[in-house]
């Protein structure tokens, strides 16, 4: 049986997040990997340069041409850049009833390059995120959906409450830029229970990609029609992995080794 996840995300030249990420991550979780390219990025392992949006007709057909041909057993969205591309991807979702669909909220890089333009949160917030099956967002993306200053565990279950209501099934706050010790610890929210993912902290830098890394994990274990909290745990356990062995591929931010481990 073949698995197949499509992946609507941004182009990263260097390697270590949105598309190219993803597919890597499919290709270690043996899902046959698609895309829809949404912005083409200028960066290396200092950060984003700049980004320039893929046309939203243009998004909208790479997901139609594969979801008329190919049946699609998970979607994972990242850097979608633009209002009109989140138009187009919401409607292609609405249009083709693409189902298993896991939301990573890509609004800004490392460096602080706004990757989702500002007059795009609103539609992204009222129409995107009610079709997500899961969606992942840190703590700087929660902050920004829900307005909820975000300092500690409380805070976090706040947010994913906040978020639920929103429409979105399932909630993972990740928690890697909250103060909680040498453990990390991320919070996932069904709307009946909280179910807290504890790891310890890693200490390297190398940690680019690590939101597409998580976000197209959960859609490779949702392809091979994982559970969902099954699903998500088994993504945590994966970057965890990924971030111990990660890799110094330049003079900045490393990537995430994505074959640390091939399930």
């Amino acid at each position: 049986m073949v698995f197949k996840a499509l992946t609507i995300a941004g182009s990263d030249n260097s390697g270590g997040a949105g598309i190219q990420a993803d597919l890597k991550v499919f290709s270690a979780f043996r899902v046959y990997g698609m895309s829809a390219v949404t912005s083409v990025t200028v960066q290396n392992s200092f950060g984003v340069i700049k980004s320039h949006p893929v046309s939203p007709d243009i998004v909208y057909s790479q997901i139609e041409t594969v979801a008329q041909d190919i049946p699609v057993d998970s979607v994972k969205i990242g850097m979608l850049q633009s209002a009109g591309n989140v138009e187009a991807v919401t409607q292609a979702l609405v249009d083709f009833n693409l189902k298993n669909i896991v939301l990573d909220t890509v609004i800004a890089s490392k460096n602080g390059t706004l990757l989702l333009d500002r007059n795009a949160f609103d539609i992204f917030i009222k129409k995107l995120i009610p079709l997500a099956d899961i969606i992942t967002p840190n703590r700087d993306e929660a902050e920004i959906i829900t307005g909820i200053k975000i300092k500690e565990i409380k805070d976090m279950k706040k947010a994913a409450e906040e978020i639920g209501k929103m429409g979105a099934k399932t909630v993972v706050i990740k928690g890697g830029h909250v103060e909680t010790g040498s453990n990390v610890v991320d919070v996932i929210y069904n709307k009946k229970e909280f179910i807290p993912l504890q790891y310890p902290r890693v200490d390297t830098p190398h940690t680019h990609g690590t939101g597409c890394t998580f976000s197209s994990a959960i859609a490779s274990c949702l392809a091979r029609q994982m559970e969902t909290v099954k699903a998500i745990r088994l993504a945590r356990a994966y970057v965890q992995g990924a971030i111990e062995n990660s890799l110094q591929t330049g003079r900045g931010t490393g990537s995430l080794n994505h074959f640390w481990t091939v399930m």
